[in-house]
Order: C-alpha cells, then sequence, then structure tokens
C-alpha cells in the first residue's frame, strides 16, 4: 500500500512539487471523477524500475481511501528528461485493461537449437494483451526444452491464462524465431571478400591484351633502329 496525497492550491504549484521531491499525477477512470494527487518521486521512480510497471496493478491510499490504480502514462520535461507527470487508471476488479507484458523463454541452455549455436530472435519482446484487471498476468511464459533451429514461435503457442487474450486477434503472429547462428554467414562472407581481394591481386600482376602488343610493338621498332644503326656504320 502505498500513501499518497491529493492535490490542493494548499499544496503549490506542480513545479513546487517537482522542487520539493514530487511528481503531480492523475487518477481517472469509467464513470469516476478524476483525483490529482501527488506522489513522491524517489518511491515512484523504484516501481518503475523493478519491472513490469504498466502490467501492475498498485494499491493507493488516497488520504485514508483505498484505490486500485494501473499505470497508463508518464510524461517527461522535453529538455531535461526529468519525470514530471503521470496518469493512473482507476480499476475495479470486472475493470477491462490492455496491457503490455514481457515473454520470458525457458531452458535457453537445454534448448537444441540454441545448442546448435542458433539464435533466439524476438519479434516480440512485449505481447499487448486485454483482460479484467484481476487477471494481468505477470508475463507470459514458453519453453525451449524441444526448440531447433527453423522453429517459429506464435502466440498460439503460447499459452494464456483464462479470460486473457491478445489485442492482435485477425492473425497467429510471431512472437519470436529461432535462427541459424550468424557467425557462420560472417565467416563465409569475410572467406569470400578474402578470395576477392586474391583475384584482385592476381589481376593486378597480369598484363592487359592492350600492354602486350605495345611491348612487341616496342621491341620491333628496337630491333629496325638497331638495324639502320648498323647499316649506317
Amino acid at each position: 500500500m502505498y500513501k499518497v496525497s491529493e492535490r490542493s492550491k494548499n499544496n503549490g504549484s506542480n513545479k513546487t512539487l517537482l522542487n520539493k521531491g514530487f511528481v503531480p499525477g492523475i487518477v481517472y477512470g469509467t464513470g469516476t471523477k478524476p483525483t490529482k494527487i501527488f506522489f513522491e518521486e524517489k518511491i515512484l521512480k523504484k516501481l518503475m524500475n523493478s519491472g513490469g510497471f504498466y502490467s501492475k496493478i498498485l494499491d493507493l491510499e488516497i488520504d485514508g481511501k483505498k484505490e486500485k490504480v494501473l499505470p497508463k502514462d508518464l510524461q517527461y520535461h522535453p529538455v531535461t528528461d526529468k519525470l514530471i507527470h503521470f496518469d493512473f487508471l482507476r480499476v475495479l476488479e470486472n475493470t477491462k485493461v490492455t496491457v503490455e507484458v514481457p515473454v520470458e523463454f525457458l531452458n535457453q541452455d537445454k534448448s537444441p537449437g540454441l545448442k546448435k549455436g542458433g539464435v533466439l530472435n524476438l519479434v516480440r519482446r512485449l505481447v499487448e494483451l486485454k483482460c479484467n484487471a484481476n487477471k494481468i498476468p505477470e508475463k507470459l511464459i514458453y519453453d525451449l526444452i524441444q526448440s531447433d533451429i527453423g522453429d517459429t514461435i506464435k502466440i498460439s503457442n503460447i499459452e494464456l491464462p483464462d479470460g486473457v487474450q491478445p489485442t492482435i486477434s485477425d492473425r497467429d503472429f510471431v512472437v519470436a524465431t529461432l535462427v541459424p547462428p550468424t557467425v557462420e554467414v560472417e565467416t563465409k562472407t569475410e572467406e569470400e571478400q578474402g578470395e576477392e581481394g586474391d583475384k584482385a591481386e592476381a589481376a593486378e600482376g597480369e598484363q592487359k591484351p592492350e600492354d602486350k602488343a605495345q611491348q612487341e610493338e616496342k621491341k620491333t621498332e628496337d630491333k629496325k633502329e638497331t638495324s639502320s644503326e648498323n647499316k649506317t656504320k
């Protein structure tokens, strides 16, 4: 439970609150009156850095009144990047919410494909879901224990909790793929570049047909000049 206070004229302006180490914000929800509050900056930043900030229900006590809220938006100063405002959504047990949840891949050290040097290519690090506020999963999980190179992991391969659905419903979208090692491609490219370099050097060492013809012509002219000089003598 996090204790916060409702904002009033007695608290001063938003700038005053920021200078005192607080962040102003608002709590809103369908069919309810918005409530202006302020949160201690260091506590709010700790929550932000704990992971899954936008998918966690926070229990607040606003001047003695308990509320459940879901973080929805953070605003930063355009120049200093300092956190200057937040938006929280007031939720009830049956409130429908849209959240982004991270995907965790288990047994990466035991995956046949990864053991061969394959690479786990994450197409989506976060998956957007819709569900009741009381059913938000902390994360989605997929086990790579049998995954091999060439496998494609789609949303249908990931087990979702009851009542939780992806917001993209018109297709079975890809979450990750297990691709061949990139090192082999890079090595091959280096070898090809080396062969091209050798060919270029060899080409530089070879005489062009035009150069050979010019040399033969010069030799002929030299012989004629030598012959003329002998006759003169």
